[in-house]
């Protein structure tokens, strides 16, 4: 499988938007109780599972799900609300 930065990029925002979209409760409360990536620990390693598949190990090794993350979810809710994690 080639790796297709761009196809990758998009993979991996789609997945952190659902991931806002669904978990949105969850994220917050962990946002707020500083338990971020233990409150989504099965979901990113779901989505981390997807990923891998769909786009090899070459891309996941490039920390692209993980930057989508941050850019999707983490911080878009720091500037929606203050938490004292920001």
């Amino acid at each position: 499988m080639a790796f297709d930065r761009a196809r990758c990029e998009r993979l991996a925002r789609a997945m952190a938007s659902d991931t806002m979209v669904y978990m949105k409760d969850t994220i917050k409360k962990g946002l707020e109780d500083d338990s971020f990536f233990e409150a989504l620990a099965e979901n990113m390693e779901e989505n981390r599972k997807a990923f891998v598949a769909r786009s090899g190990e070459e891309a996941a090794a490039t920390n692209i799900l993980e930057r989508a993350i941050i850019d999707i979810i983490i911080f878009p809710m720091g500037s929606e609300e203050k938490f004292s994690i920001f």
